[in-house]
C-alpha cells in the first residue's frame, strides 16, 4: 500500500477544509457589518460596469460596481457589492454602512444584495464532509 495518495488526499482535504473556514469567516464578519455597522449615507461619485470574470459569469445579468463619498472617506471608497445595472448614477445620495472603526469597509445598506445565510455556511458542511468522502475513496479505491 502506497503512502503517496493518503498523503496526496490528506493534503487536498486540509486545503479544501481552510478555504472552506476563511471563506465562511469573510462572509461572517461582512454579514455583521449589517448588524453591528454604523449607518449613515454617502454620495456616489463613481459607477462603473462589472466585467464577466469579476461576476464569474458570462450569462448572469449585468450589474455595476459602486464607489460612494462619505465625510470619513472624501475620496471615495468601492464597494465590495455588485449590483444590478442602472439603478445608481453619480451624485446620487445612497443609505450606506461602514464596518465600525473601518471606514474603508462601506456598503451600500441593501441587504438584498448579500448572500443568505444558507449559502454562507453551506462550504462549512461541505469542508466537514470532504475526509468522509475522501476516506471513502481511499478504501474504495484500495479494495479495487
Amino acid at each position: 500500500m502506497s503512502l503517496v495518495p493518503v498523503l496526496l488526499v490528506g493534503v487536498v482535504v486540509l486545503a479544501v477544509m481552510a478555504g472552506a473556514v476563511a471563506m465562511v469567516a469573510y462572509l461572517s464578519a461582512r454579514r455583521r457589518v449589517f448588524t453591528r455597522g454604523v449607518r449613515g449615507t454617502a454620495v456616489v461619485v463613481a459607477v462603473r460596469p462589472t466585467s464577466p470574470f469579476e461576476r464569474r459569469s458570462a450569462v448572469e445579468r449585468p450589474t455595476e460596481r459602486v464607489t460612494v463619498a462619505t465625510a470619513a472617506q472624501p475620496q471615495g471608497a468601492l464597494t465590495d457589492q455588485k449590483v444590478p445595472a442602472g439603478q445608481y448614477h453619480p451624485g446620487q445620495v445612497v443609505p450606506v454602512v461602514q464596518a465600525p472603526g473601518r471606514p474603508d469597509r462601506l456598503y451600500l445598506d441593501r441587504p438584498d444584495l448579500e448572500r443568505s445565510a444558507l449559502s454562507v455556511y453551506s462550504p462549512l458542511l461541505l469542508a466537514a464532509l470532504a475526509p468522509v468522502v475522501a476516506v471513502l475513496g481511499l478504501t474504495h479505491g484500495l479494495r479495487g
